[in-house]
């Protein structure tokens, strides 16, 4: 999106709140999106989303009702621009966050490590014919727990970083 003048367009206080809402919903729109398969997690590059979405939704810029609509009316020249600055100020803010973030990638590396917890346990419980998990739940609680998730957190993340590097290549 783009504004139609040369200078940044002053946004009011209330728009300022706006943008910086749509910034942390985007943020979390796009980690959902990492976390379930739509977005590849090794995507650093705002522009590249569009491979896979339609990233000038993210962050609620594109709803019929809502806040977006009151505060941004497109209803003359000068508020045509005020929207296409708020919407470029969340996207640029999107695009930082994406390239120098791991944490784009903290949604997926949460559920990836619990179903690796998961597929480890019953793996243990199905070799030993044990039909319950409590004392999987006690041990892997506190510290345990915290310790596989970490170790396996690293690991995702290699993982990661190698699917990155594989993808320059």
């Amino acid at each position: 999106m783009e504004s139609n003048n040369d200078q940044r367009t002053v946004l009011t206080e209330e728009q300022d709140g706006a943008v910086a809402q749509s910034i942390e919903l985007g943020k979390r729109q796009i980690q959902q999106e990492i976390a379930t398969g739509r977005i590849p997690p090794t995507v650093t590059d705002f522009a590249r989303l569009h491979d896979f979405v339609d990233a000038n939704e993210f962050g609620g810029l594109c709803e019929d009702e809502g806040e977006w609509n009151r505060l941004f009316p497109r209803t003359s020249a000068a508020e045509e621009d005020a929207f296409c600055e708020a919407a470029n100020r969340v996207q640029e803010a999107l695009g930082k966050w994406l390239a120098a973030s791991v944490e784009r990638n903290a949604l997926l590396v949460e559920k990836l490590v619990e179903d690796a917890l998961n597929a480890a346990c019953l793996s243990v419980q199905d070799g030993l014919k044990v039909s319950a998990g409590d004392v999987a739940g006690v041990f892997f609680s506190g510290s345990q727990k915290e310790a596989f998730q970490a170790m396996f957190a690293r690991y995702v993340l290699c993982e990661i970083s190698w699917m990155a590097e594989e993808e320059g290549d």
